[in-house]
């Protein structure tokens, strides 16, 4: 579809990216622009999934069932103030101040949307502008990789929140126009910082740039840009390019004791990815390349996580896995919910629900009962938010 013209700068900056980065490390060519242009937003507004199927689905549950899943009443934000500069920790850490606010966008709008909560809707969109009048997050501390991951990490539950309280098919009012204006600045930055990397850097071409193009992504969809869209596919693309003819992912597994940890962090923004392009009627989880796919990742993942011998031989690379650990000891912490809330396996809701059929599907449930028998609901930043009240059958 055709642009307005205020979005035109950052479809043409989008192209750009995607035409600098034609190939990877010397592999073929991950970047094919007749099919990539084949990806267009046919649904502008719509992010991770199609509300009014969802919205039905829901209304038909059981309010009990439906206020376990989706959450019921709203988080206070009144208190949540953005700090006036951001940016990695002077340890090299991450920057973690922003996870308060991701964490109550994501439940207020899954309460808002799964349960027809207004005062969950009326809080998040208040908090959301009130950054925006306050101009917040505009100076960033330092140019760091982990600076721009945590902003990607607030940014995609943000875009997804709004869309979902925001009522669509009207005028915006004055609060939502300064809160598009305030998310597409923090979504240039965000990209630019991506296209000046040119492809160069670790960070550039692991689960950071599937973060980065998740987000680009779900712009996209919310204005109706095809080129931003666009960087989604793109970075699906290259990860099938990327990986092993075992599904493993070369730069996520040589990450020590976490290569499963990243290699789970990368499905988790690739998921996301496929939900959108189907949000807009487009299935990447069918694409293959030489036989690699989604599924593939998924099975690997798996595998490993019951016999972590599979991927020792790529873990003893041991690059800067951010733990000072052992990596012949697979860190597999990521298959219960996390003490700030956050299951770090909440993408497998969406893949669970689309493919009920599939091996992988009955793997993963007893995955993570084993782990954690009430394992739901299931949030987290890298789904978007609530993935259990989006994507979950009420049923199963």
């Amino acid at each position: 579809m055709t642009s307005p013209p205020w979005r035109w700068s950052f479809a043409l900056a989008a192209l750009g990216l995607l035409g600098a980065c034609v190939t990877i490390g010397g592999m073929e060519p991950w970047v094919d622009p007749a099919r990539l242009a084949a990806y267009e937003v046919t649904r502008p507004g719509e992010v991770l999934f199609r509300r009014e199927a969802r919205a039905a689905v829901l209304a038909a549950t059981p309010p009990a069932l439906r206020a376990r899943l989706c959450g019921s009443g709203s988080l206070p934000m009144a208190s949540l103030t953005a700090p006036e500069a951001f940016g990695a920790e002077r340890t090299g850490g991450t920057d973690t101040r922003l996870e308060p606010f991701s964490w109550a966008l994501m439940h207020n709008a899954a309460s808002a949307f799964g349960t027809g909560d207004g005062a969950a809707a009326e809080a998040l969109l208040a908090a959301l502008d009130r950054w925006a009048r306050e101009g917040a997050l505009a100076r960033l501390d330092n140019d760091e990789p982990a600076t721009y991951y945590a902003l990607d990490r607030m940014l995609l539950p943000a875009i997804v929140s709004f869309a979902l309280a925001s009522e669509g098919g009207r005028p915006d009012t004055p609060a939502e126009v300064r809160v598009r204006h305030w998310l597409a600045g923090l979504v240039e930055r965000t990209r630019a910082r991506r296209a000046q990397q040119d492809g160069g850097g670790i960070s550039a071409r692991n689960n950071h740039s599937y973060l980065d193009a998740s987000v680009l992504m779900a712009w996209g969809a919310l204005t109706g840009d095809d080129g931003l869209f666009r960087a989604g596919p793109a970075a699906f693309e290259r990860a099938l390019w990327q990986m092993r003819p075992d599904g493993s992912l070369p730069l996520e597994t040589a990450r020590g004791a976490r290569a499963l940890w990243y290699q789970r962090h990368a499905i988790a923004s690739l998921v996301a990815i496929a939900e959108m392009a189907a949000t807009q009627g487009q299935d990447l989880y069918a694409l293959e390349i030489e036989g690699r796919s989604l599924h593939r990742a998924v099975d690997f993942l798996l595998d490993a996580s019951v016999d972590p011998a599979k991927v020792l031989p790529y873990a003893r690379a041991d690059e800067n896995p951010g733990v000072e650990a052992d990596w012949r000891q697979q860190d597999l912490g990521f298959l219960a919910r996390r003490g700030h809330g956050r299951h770090y396996m909440a993408w497998a809701e969406a893949y669970m629900a689309r493919f009920p059929g599939r091996m992988e599907t009955r793997r993963l449930r007893a995955t993570l009962e084993r782990a954690d028998p009430a394992f739901r609901p299931m949030i987290d930043d890298y789904a978007g938010g609530n993935a259990t009240c989006f994507f979950a059958d009420p049923g199963a």
